[in-house]
């Protein structure tokens, strides 16, 4: 027997935890975009021109980030009767390629190219003005940071912070999170990289940063790929959580014990959960309705319309406990939305 539970669609995108940081990441990137762009235009620094790809990556895939929240809270239909939740971890997916072939792949070439290229005694161009602008850049990129950083504490509970990073089942939130902190440190990596190339009137620190950068960009493109990967393929929940689930399904009077259990991330805050379990028998006896029934066939009543009745009656008692079951397991586990239960 299946049931589900269609409150998780309800309501609209702007009740999502995760929109409010991939918002705040979208304008503070679009900014920061913009000035580090121009920065690169005013001295042509290899780090500078990582900084603003990084920060143009950063934007773009932010936006799909906010098309995969938008996309994920379609209600379910049947063409998808189990919803579209799974839409923000493609979205996911697709922004962790894009990072990592305009991120890390650009940004890591032009890097090393500028390396090969440059010389010890290359001129160094004025470095004031995108020195200042990467001062900025930081101030912006982390108030982001702080953001993401309080969406993903109160998306997480309970949860140990780097459990919910690496198993969390919102890699949303996870992911402007890695984004914005890459992006912190990736100014420090260009402005220390500016400096010394200033300090040492030499172009190689800054090619040099120009790689580290890249070489981030391609840690988080790869970090996110797998956190969204293993919810595509089907994880199942925490597994203390799935212990809980169990327990209380064999606490219950009407249950014997759960011979199997599975679970399914299906969205952020949306399980799917299937169970083998086996009743007690006597859960679906009455023994004063059995005894009359007897009573009936000693009477001279043809026995086999009234065994009729009587299993009729049982497989209805069945469902009604069954019902009554997939509401316990709500009530006491919200995020149970769909339950597949199956009577050995």
């Amino acid at each position: 027997m299946e049931s589900d539970s269609r409150s998780r669609s309800s309501g609209t995108i702007w009740d999502d935890a995760s929109i409010r940081p991939v918002i705040f990441a979208i304008l503070g990137n679009g900014i920061v975009t913009i000035g580090k762009f121009l920065g690169w235009m005013l001295n042509h620094s290899p780090s500078m021109l990582a900084e603003s790809v990084h920060s143009l990556a950063d934007t773009l895939n932010q936006v799909l980030l906010l098309v995969g929240i938008g996309h994920g809270r379609g209600r379910p239909t049947k063409e998808f009767p189990f919803g579209k939740g799974r839409a923000r971890y493609i979205w996911n997916l697709v922004s962790a390629v894009g990072i990592f072939f305009v991120g890390f792949g650009f940004t890591t070439w032009h890097g090393i190219s500028q390396l090969i290229a440059a010389s010890p005694t290359d001129p160094v161009h004025d470095s004031t003005l995108p020195m200042l602008i990467l001062v900025i850049s930081f101030l912006i990129e982390g108030y982001t940071l702080i953001i993401a950083f309080r969406g993903v504490t109160a998306a997480r509970g309970e949860m140990p912070f780097w459990e919910f990073v690496r198993k969390g089942d919102d890699p949303t939130g996870v992911a402007v999170l890695l984004e914005d902190s890459i992006a912190v440190l990736g100014v420090v990596t260009a402005f220390v990289g500016i400096g010394l190339s200033k300090y040492l009137q030499s172009p190689l620190p800054d090619a040099i940063a120009s790689i580290v950068i890249g070489f981030l960009l391609g840690i988080m493109a790869v970090v996110l790929a797998i956190a969204n990967g293993r919810i595509l393929m089907g994880v199942a929940t925490d597994p203390v959580r799935e212990l809980e689930i169990k327990e209380y399904l064999e606490s219950l009077p009407a249950i014997e014990r759960v011979t199997n259990i599975k679970t399914a991330v299906l969205a952020p805050g949306s399980v799917r959960l299937a169970a083998e379990i086996e009743f007690h028998g006597s859960t679906f006896i009455d023994r004063h309705v059995i005894e009359r029934d007897a009573e009936r066939i000693r009477d001279g009543e043809d026995p086999t319309p009234v065994l009729y009745e009587t299993a009729e009656r049982m497989v209805r008692v069945m469902g009604r406990e069954i019902n009554l079951l997939e509401i316990q397991i709500r009530n006491q586990f919200p995020e149970v939305t769909y339950i597949d239960l199956e009577v050995n």
